[in-house]
């Protein structure tokens, strides 16, 4: 009996120990998931001077989208982060010490501002951005075909019976569901479409048959649509950045290549300012390519 007693004993000992081990481990993992510490671009902003909204739209024109979605995509979002986190801190210690001619603490608050959209987007991507990409497509595929079924129906109606415009109408209607070949179906019946337009009578008909001009602007922008979401779901079944992370990333390389060209110029003029040495990633953007350079050799150029 002594003998079950002490055994009896030992198992809730056992699992407490246990217990407690579990909670612990509970502990730690409740820390870690905690509130992230403030990165240093944000914090920054708390210091720099605030951006009106005129402010914003003139930095932002100065690159456009496209030129951001071009560098975004050579880069990883995660990589540029840390890099960009430590040149706005290089950035700030140095106007602290004076201005800078062709680089205000207007700007580096812009910076930061970006960096932060850019902390933000990276902690959106992740396993449920594959989902919400095919949710989107999904959404873009159902109104494109409904925009395809209108269109063969108005261009049939400019055919007027006319046997070889019908049979191009035929030809390049494919009613495949499948994204990307919708994308392709509609790209072709547009062009259509416009063709139509060119001549007076064909304008007439296309009116009647509402094929208007705003229709068809209409029809580019669900093509557009289309292609975007095809291209977000391909990167994201791949594990790449999203669309729109590429996007703020390449708004923030191209941001830090201006001010890094300018520093640069300020250093050349006689201004007392320290070399900025930039990162792998922006070096291998900047960096010119084989015996003149690209157009990214030198890739930017002050806002008017």
């Amino acid at each position: 009996m002594a003998a079950k007693k002490k055994a009896a004993v030992k198992k809730p000992a056992a699992k407490a120990k246990a217990g407690a081990k579990a909670k612990a481990k509970a502990g730690a993992k409740a820390k870690a998931a905690g509130p992230a510490k403030q990165r240093l671009a944000v914090k920054l902003l708390t210091a720099l001077p605030p951006l009106d909204e005129r402010r914003r739209r003139v930095y932002r024109a100065a690159f456009s989208d496209e030129q951001c979605d071009a560098w975004g995509r050579r880069t990883k979002a995660e990589n540029v982060e840390g890099e960009a986190e430590r040149f706005v801190g290089t950035l700030d210690a140095i106007l602290k010490k004076g201005d800078i001619g062709g680089y205000s603490r207007y700007r580096l608050s812009w910076l930061c501002h970006l960096v932060g959209e850019l902390n933000d987007a990276i902690d959106s991507d992740g396993a449920s951005s594959a989902d919400a990409a095919r949710t989107e497509r999904a959404a873009a595929v159902a109104i494109a075909d409904k925009a395809r079924k209108r269109l063969v129906n108005g261009l049939l109606s400019v055919a007027l019976g006319n046997k070889a415009f019908t049979k191009e109408i035929t030809d390049r209607n494919e009613p495949n569901l499948a994204p990307h070949a919708l994308e392709s179906t509609l790209t072709g019946l547009l062009q259509l479409a416009v063709r139509a337009r060119r001549f007076e009578d064909g304008a007439l008909l296309s009116d009647d048959a509402g094929l208007t001009e705003e229709f068809l602007s209409s029809i580019s922008a669900i093509t557009e649509a289309l292609r975007e979401s095809n291209e977000a779901t391909y990167s994201e079944n791949r594990g790449n950045d999203s669309a729109r992370t590429n996007r703020i990333e390449g708004r923030v390389l191209r941001e830090m290549a201006f001010a890094y060209a300018t520093m640069r110029r300020a250093r050349e003029a006689g201004e007392a300012v320290p070399a900025i040495v930039p990162g792998k990633n922006l070096l291998s953007l900047i960096r010119p390519q084989g015996n003149g350079g690209g157009d990214d050799a030198q890739p930017v150029t002050a806002p008017k």
